[in-house]
């Protein structure tokens, strides 16, 4: 860059007689990519506030410019306001013509200056113009000659090719970028320049077969993410990986790992565990008459027949050795725990010495001189979670805790990330010690999967870790300070010490919401009462308790004196003049027990964040219904992704059309059962979705049906629904709610085409001929015919419908009988079964081997409930 700063003269520039000379020449770092360059100018290209006046441009290594163009800019306050000169630079081109004009100058300057030396000539000679007239004449033949033969350009002439040339000049600069379009190209990054962004195309296959002879510019193949040029010897060139490529979510596996990034797993031979000798520092891994295997990367490493390793790190007063494989050369060594492994070695365990013994941290357990290790490096974080069946008690006579730990339902022990169930019966019997003591501690050892109950200066025994401390003085009840509910001789403690009665309000009993935390008491219409000490004390109307609390124990209390409402954790103590009123607790499973002597309605208790994945791909597929409905509005967004977190990746959905023909997921056509007004009331009358254009929806609320935290949840259109399942991955099932025109079925293929879900979509409808469009349209796709009773006109109608290439479903009312189900097994067609809420349901119909999907709401798990 380089030009003057100042003033501007009369034609609107900054000269040397008006500015100051500066310059600055930037480096290839400047270039940012995507033709696109970015100039940090330094302070002395801004000596004084005015105007910069000068060009901007590209030259190559040999300080030749390339390109160049005006540009001028205010400065003022060390603020530059930069702008592009409209007015364009003088390009090589451009100088040659300069030059070309100049030579053409020079000519008629000669052809003047003869001509009036040959006058003068004639005059000198006109006394004597008889003798030379001839001669004369005879030069002028000649000139004329010269003229005839474009020897000598005539003013004509010249003028005439000036204006082919300005002619050709201005078509040439009007076919070239203006200044404008050059700037919008830098801020777009090129992108509307024919290879400066890259195509993206389906597969290499399609790039050839679409170009086999080339192609400007780059192309991206959707399926690999590999960029794409055509080569100098004139065939396709994969350039690897582009470099805006989105690694995808799963798309990592081991094998693109380097070994010393991984963990190994360790499998000892048949003749026991490995043993480190602490007088010879000996690792023996105990490979007599077997072999010893460790995974690492996916492969199986064998360890060889007598195999031990020498440790001279800790020898050499190091007190920390790490154990090593090396893959190059097969060897196993120890090495100080602060060198780096190389590529190729991958980390087995590490030795340490202290002044409390020696410690093994790895991936199996060993024996140090003959003595097992405690592996167990047992973290602060213990969490206790009881059996969603029944609350663990403790008998104050006997002192023994029962943990009321089922097989179906175990009670938990979560240590850091391991958890161990507990064994259905476990009890803690209490010491001798625990029986002559005020303060106990309730023990678990999770090698022997035992309990006892400790006095309190009896020592821990070793695997053993502590669950809870159990004050017996602590009133007329012990307290239990673990963090986990419980009950004292069958009763719960807290209301024991209460006794509180509770009358729900006519609305129903409290609503706990799992989703946002809220005890909602239900007084929207009518008002709750709680009797507490022979006293009637009203709750007021929309009264509800929002909690703050992020643990896994919620215990809610009320001042009945002032009607304050709060929360607290599990070990905070209740205040003065406030009563607990009722306590919940999630499990790891996010269950929620519930201690209260009134019943409490869970809203969203299903919702799991840890819920067991249904396959995409299993044997027998759970689809969610309307999406999560039993939680979020049935086929919003909000219940679709609620689906993903429940662990459903199959997505069941209702079309219906607006007036202005756009596909919307809404099962009923009138919109009064799942819509209300902004302001949260219900519609007077009845409102077709087909009389409302799209723009008209946005007057309507489609989620605070079921809740304000879904206040101004918009319908969902059919659009929005496949690219929401694209970018989750999940397969759709859409049902047609009645004919569709022709236009219509058109509109809905071509949704599916443009974002390549042909092969995630099962068409379904009740009426099966309302699928024949659609077949037509796309005759290798999936559809899912609803009902029927189980005849042979059953199975003639929809063998008429099957071909070599669909797949046809008999998705079908799990109010069925199992013979019913059978025969249609039996005819070789899969079933899907609809809607169904309940275990039972499951298991009745799981061993008909063509039962591939089970539809519900979500009120189960159908990957859970077909496992027990």
């Amino acid at each position: 860059m380089s030009g003057f700063v100042g003033s501007l003269d009369e034609n609107n520039k900054v000269t040397a007689e008006t500015g100051k000379a500066v310059s600055y020449v930037g480096t290839s770092d400047d270039i940012v990519g995507l033709g696109r360059v970015k100039m940090n100018l330094p302070g002395n290209m801004f000596p004084q506030e005015g105007y910069f006046y000068g060009f901007l441009g590209l030259q190559n290594a040999d300080g030749k410019r390339v390109t160049t163009f005006n540009v001028w800019f205010h400065v003022y306050n060390g603020n530059p306001d930069m702008f592009v000169n409209k007015a364009p630079f003088r390009t090589e081109l451009q100088k040659l013509l300069d030059s070309a004009q100049q030579a053409v100058d020079a000519t008629n300057s000669q052809y003047k200056a003869e001509f009036e030396d040959e006058f003068d000539k004639i005059a000198s000679l006109s006394s004597d113009a008889s003798n030379h007239l001839t001669e004369m004449i005879s030069q002028l033949d000649v000139l004329q000659a010269k003229i005839n033969s474009s020897d000598i350009a005539t003013n004509t002439q010249l003028e005439q090719a000036m204006q082919n040339i300005s002619t050709s000049l201005y078509s040439e600069i009007n076919n070239r970028p203006t200044n404008q379009m050059v700037v919008d190209m830098l801020e777009r990054g090129f992108t509307s320049f024919d290879g400066g962004q890259p195509h993206a195309i389906k597969d290499e296959a399609t790039l050839k077969s679409t170009y086999p002879s080339g192609h400007d510019g780059v192309f991206v193949t959707v399926d690999t993410g590999h960029m794409w040029m055509w080569g100098p010897d004139g065939k396709w060139v994969d350039g690897g990986v582009y470099q805006s490529t989105q690694i995808k979510d799963g798309s990592i596996d081991a094998s693109k790992l380097a070994e010393n990034a991984q963990s190994t797993i360790f499998i000892p031979s048949k003749d026991g565990i490995p043993n480190y000798d602490t007088i010879s520092h000996t690792f023996d891994f105990m490979c007599v008459n077997d072999n010893a295997y460790f995974m690492v990367n996916n492969k199986a490493v064998q360890v060889p027949k007598l195999t031990t390793v020498k440790n001279a790190i800790i020898v050499d007063d190091y007190t920390s050795a790490k154990l090593i494989y090396t893959f190059d050369t097969g060897k196993f060594d120890f090495i100080a725990w602060s060198t780096p492994l190389a590529a190729n070695q991958v980390m087995i365990g590490g030795m340490r010495l202290s002044d409390k013994g020696w410690y093994w941290s790895g991936s199996m357990d060993i024996t140090i001189d003959g003595k097992q290790v405690d592996q167990y490096n047992i973290a602060p974080n213990i969490l206790f979670s009881p059996s969603s069946k029944k609350l663990p008690d403790f008998n104050t006579t006997t002192r023994v805790f029962d943990f009321s730990s089922y097989n179906s339902t175990t009670a938990t022990l979560v240590i850091g990330e391991r958890s161990i169930p507990i064994p259905e019966g476990t009890i803690a019997s209490p010491s001798t010690g625990a029986m002559n003591s005020n303060t106990l501690k309730l023990i678990f050892n999770i090698n022997k999967k035992t309990a006892q109950v400790l006095g309190w200066y009896e020592a821990v025994p070793p695997y053993s870790v502590i669950l809870a401390t159990i004050l017996m003085n602590y009133g007329d009840s012990p307290i239990i300070d673990g963090g986990f509910p419980y009950t004292i001789n069958g009763y719960d403690s807290n209301l024991q010490r209460h006794n509180i009665s509770f009358v729900p309000s006519k609305d129903g009993a409290p609503i706990f919401n799992t989703v946002n935390n809220v005890l909602d008491f239900n007084c929207y219409t009518d008002q709750a009462y709680i009797l507490y000490n022979n006293k009637v004390y009203q709750l007021p109307k929309l009264a509800k308790i929002s909690t703050p609390q992020t643990g896994s124990s919620i215990r809610f209390l009320i001042n009945l004196n002032t009607m304050e409402m709060n929360s607290t954790g599990w070990q905070a103590k209740v205040p003065l003049g406030w009563i607990e009123i009722a306590a919940i607790r999630k499990t790891i499973n996010n269950d929620v027990l519930v201690t209260a002597n009134f019943p409490i309605t869970i809203k969203g208790a299903s919702f799991k964040p840890n819920a067991t994945l249904n396959e995409k791909n299993a044997k027998i597929i759970g689809i969610n219904h309307r999406g999560f409905n039993i939680v979020a509005p049935e086929e919003s967004k909000s219940a679709y992704l609620l689906s993903k977190q429940n662990g459903y990746l199959h997505w069941e959905g209702d079309i219906n059309w607006t007036k202005d023909n756009v596909p919307m997921m809404i099962h009923d056509l009138a919109i009064n059962r799942t819509a209300r007004k902004l302001d949260g009331t219900q519609l007077e009358t009845a409102i077709n979705l087909t009389d409302l254009n799209y723009t008209d929806l946005a007057n309507y609320d489609f989620g605070v049906i079921k809740g304000s935290q879904y206040s101004g949840e918009p319908l969902l259109s059919f659009e929005e629904l496949v690219k929401l399942a694209r970018y989750n991955d999940a397969v759709l099932h859409i049902e047609f709610k009645y004919e569709f025109t022709q236009e219509q079925v058109q509109t809905l293929h071509n949704i599916v085409v443009k974002y390549n879900m042909l092969d995630r979509i099962g068409w379904q409808a009740f009426n099966w001929d309302w699928l024949k469009p659609m077949m037509n349209l796309e005759p290798n796709g999936q559809y899912e015919l609803l009902g029927g009773d189980v005849t042979d006109d059953y199975f003639a109608k929809m063998s008429a419908l099957k071909t070599n290439t669909n797949t046809i479903i008999a998705s079908q009312n799990a109010a069925l009988s199992v013979d019913d189900i059978q025969k249609i097994a039996d005819k070789g067609y899969p079933i899907y079964l609809w809607t169904v809420d309940g275990g039972d349901t499951v298991r009745k119909f799981r061993d008909i081997g063509m039962v591939e999907g089970i539809m519900t709401n979500g009120a189960i798990n159908v990957a859970d409930e077909l496992a027990k």
